[in-house]
């Protein structure tokens, strides 16, 4: 973390139902707010009767404002945490904790290919737009989903930079989203650009298999609950390649080095 997290009172801005159990929520903070980088997060509570643990939620959009900062997140309803949280209302009070964790470590000098799964694509599209202000050179967008209706934030996307694909063919590519870019972009490959990745674990360690095979550098933002934020409960240990330690994704991630992790000894993959 590049700076200590702190406790606020966010208030809900606008909160808007995207599609059945997805939701966008916008969060006011105060204009002292840290700055808050593409794979970092904030821990919430959900004020669910009973549950005392935070849930983690990647940021898809952060702007300083004159008088407040705004912070954006997208989040499925998927438990009791969640679907407390779809009652909130504009107005509503919200306990946050962040920023958390590590971000993508952006290099400045390589092409950037961006591999969002699902809801995966939630940091990828804040790091998309940094990216684009800043001139880099070249950027790429590949997003894969189970069925199209999955999609969200395309109008944030150039279309010449997106590549979709869905497992049930509904749009794009039929197959996962590695496949459609070995498939129908082979091009992206070239330049050794550096892989960017946010999704399900199962696509983040074939993400690292895809980067062993190609010989490129891949950052993936790991998925996790984390109930404390902050390095303590050791619910969210990753094995290490040649290494004893594990690493908390929580203080040390989420995004990692694709090729430290031991995805064999990764739980649900």
């Amino acid at each position: 973390m590049d700076q200590e997290p702190r406790l606020d009172r966010a208030r809900v801005r606008a909160h808007e139902e995207t599609g059945p159990g997805f939701y966008w929520l916008q969060l006011e903070l105060p204009a002292d707010y840290p700055e808050t980088l593409p794979g970092q997060y904030l821990n919430l509570k959900t004020n669910e009767h009973g549950f005392k643990f935070r849930r983690p939620f990647g940021v898809v959009e952060f702007r300083r404002e004159p008088q407040a900062v705004l912070i954006e997140l997208y989040y499925a309803v998927v438990g009791s945490g969640t679907e407390a949280m779809s009652r909130w209302r504009p107005g509503d009070d919200v306990d946050c904790l962040g920023p958390l964790g590590v971000g993508y470590s952006v290099d400045k000098a390589q092409p950037a290919l961006l591999v969002a799964g699902g809801r995966g694509a939630a940091p990828l599209l804040y790091l998309y737009r940094l990216l684009k202000e800043s001139g880099h050179a070249s950027i790429q967008f590949a997003f894969g989903v189970r069925d199209e209706e999955l999609l969200f934030g395309m109008d944030r996307l150039q279309e010449t930079d997106v590549l979709l694909a869905s497992d049930n063919g509904s749009v794009g590519f039929h197959g996962n989203i590695l496949q459609a870019i070995e498939t129908e972009r082979p091009s992206w490959l070239l330049g050794q650009p550096v892989i960017y990745a946010c999704g399900p674990e199962a696509l983040l360690a074939a993400t690292g298999g895809f980067a062993k095979r190609h010989a490129l550098q891949a950052q993936v933002s790991m998925e996790g609950v984390y109930g404390c934020g902050l390095g303590l409960c050791r619910g969210c240990a990753v094995p290490l390649v040649d290494e004893e330690r594990f690493l908390m994704q929580c203080l040390e991630g989420p995004v990692l080095d694709a090729h430290r992790v031991d995805w064999e000894k990764v739980p649900h993959v």
